[in-house]
């Protein structure tokens, strides 16, 4: 008789609760817009439009990779959020580096929140 393998339900848990603080962390955005506001001469406007194109990517991902999350599963699904946001997040850093506004919304708002949006849904 051959051996199933058990999953660690405990494990399964503390993951999803790791994917969602950190796809949470984009609501700390506006901690962030008075910093490059000051340190670029940006609009608040010009910087705050990186946070709406995040949730705009969020909610265009979610609404249509959901045939991804059935097709590879979870683990997967978690897998492509975390690199996603993860070069979204630090892909921002290079890009306020450079000073680059349009490489902050690629970035943060686009690849970041196609990360968020797959994070949510996994």
């Amino acid at each position: 008789m051959a051996k199933q393998k058990v999953k660690n339900r405990w494990l399964i848990a503390l993951c999803a609760v790791g994917i969602h603080i950190s796809i949470g962390s984009v609501y700390a955005w506006s901690n962030f817009t008075n910093p490059l506001i000051e340190e670029f001469g940006w609009s608040s406007s010009q910087v705050q439009f990186t946070f709406s194109l995040a949730i705009l990517f969020l909610g265009l991902s979610a609404a249509f990779l959901g045939w991804y999350v059935e097709k590879y599963g979870p683990r997967v699904a978690g897998i492509t959020a975390a690199i996603f946001f993860g070069i979204g997040v630090f892909g921002s850093g290079f890009a306020v580096n450079l000073g680059s506004l349009w490489a902050l919304y690629l970035f943060y708002g686009v690849l970041g929140g196609i990360g968020l949006g797959v994070g949510y849904i996994a």
